[in-house]
């Protein structure tokens, strides 16, 4: 992978989770459970370390980096083992994500239950939509190597 694809995929990954994270913020303007994953991983990765809350822009930071990262595991890994049009292919890495994110992150790390059921009735509902748009928007910006 050359300079110039590693930054179309990062710069992709950034803009898709930075579309996951604001509609998660916004969401409980359209009747869903608003979800601030900046603020819940900056809990959980520095929660212990500072008095009281950590910044806020740790966890902006971390949500990022993450979607960085999953950005360039769809592109260099997955994407090319995945049938139908870039944008079907990021469908189904957001779903994928998704999955992994109601049935085991948020289980076993943030105890939050299954399908984030202990948070808020319609918490899935929202992190469903946000990691949709997550994904459609890594297969639509990402190239695939």
């Amino acid at each position: 992978m050359d300079l110039a694809t590693f930054l179309l995929i990062c710069i992709g990954g950034f803009f898709a989770t930075y579309a996951h994270y604001i509609f998660a913020l916004i969401a409980d303007k359209i009747g869903l459970a608003r979800l601030d994953f900046g603020k819940g991983l900056s809990m959980l990765l520095f929660g212990e370390s500072y008095d009281g809350k950590p910044p806020f822009m740790l966890g902006f930071l971390a949500v990022h980096l993450n979607g960085i990262i999953f950005s360039l595991i769809y592109s260099s890994v997955l994407a090319k083992h995945l049938p139908g049009s870039p944008l079907e292919k990021g469908l189904v890495w957001g779903a994928i994500l998704f999955v992994f994110s109601q049935c085991i992150f948020n289980v076993f790390i943030t105890k939050h239950g299954l399908f984030s059921l202990k948070m808020h009735p319609k918490a899935w509902q929202t992190a469903f939509i946000a990691h949709a748009i997550y994904g459609s928007m890594v297969g639509w910006l990402c190239p695939i190597i």
